[in-house]
């Protein structure tokens, strides 16, 4: 498997960025549009089905090499209507994918899973956290939490797909640019920077710590940057 340094993931993500400036003939403003891109760009679709999901799985996408196709999974429209930016950075992770992990002639070009060869990767967190503390109880439910980690993506290339979707949905240049206007020592002006880029909270809060526009210390407290955190304990 390859391994991307994060500048390489920032560089190859805004030359996607670029490209679809040039494809529009202007520069990109928030929210991206990530279906340009993927269309565009990567050469994917993107359609909603039903994903099969294990006992206590929790699968939001996946990605079907072959046909260049992006699947969000239908049974949980639900879950991505409630939770606003899931379905973007679902979108980005599995661009993420097949931009990063491909050869130059066959992007997306991964190990398939073996129970299922439609899907080369799926966008699935830990999952029903019940649901799994009960199948540790028997071998039966072990197998099957077997099954579902095998199923998972690899850590260091689910780092990768995420600070690439998160690269794709808040450009370094954009977001940098938009952070420094608002009060970063205060949540309600970030929810609405949030909304902006329409991205979770909590992908903008990582997206801040990662390029040193936020810190937040172990009291919860706010800081523009771990610099002005580090000068204000300094006063006590």
């Amino acid at each position: 498997m390859k391994f991307y340094r994060n500048a390489a993931i920032e560089e190859r993500a805004e030359q996607r960025i670029a490209e679809l400036e040039a494809l529009l003939g202007r520069a990109v403003e928030p929210p991206i549009p990530l279906e340009l891109i993927a269309e565009h760009m990567l050469g994917l679709d993107i359609l909603w089905e039903e994903i099969e999901e294990l006992p206590g799985e929790l699968i939001y996408g996946g990605l079907r090499m072959e046909e260049k196709l992006i699947v969000l999974n239908e049974k949980r429209r639900g879950l991505f209507e409630e939770k606003p930016g899931l379905e973007r950075s679902t979108k980005g992770h599995e661009m993420g994918h097949w931009d990063l992990f491909g050869t130059k002639d066959q992007p997306g070009q991964l190990v398939m899973f073996e129970e299922d060869t439609r899907f080369v990767r799926r966008s699935s967190p830990a999952g029903d956290l019940r649901v799994m503390r009960a199948l540790i109880k028997t071998p039966e439910g072990q197998e099957l939490l077997r099954q579902i980690q095998k199923r998972a993506d690899d850590p260091d290339e689910a780092r990768a797909v995420n600070r690439y979707a998160a690269a794709l949905s808040m450009p370094k240049r954009l977001i940098t640019e938009e952070a420094l206007k608002v009060d970063r020592r205060s949540w309600p002006p970030l929810y609405r920077l949030a909304e902006r880029f329409e991205v979770s909270i909590t992908a903008l809060k990582v997206r801040l710590q990662q390029l040193n526009l936020l810190y937040l210390d172990d009291r919860g407290r706010l800081f523009e940057s771990i610099e002005q955190a580090t000068g204000q304990r300094s006063l006590f």
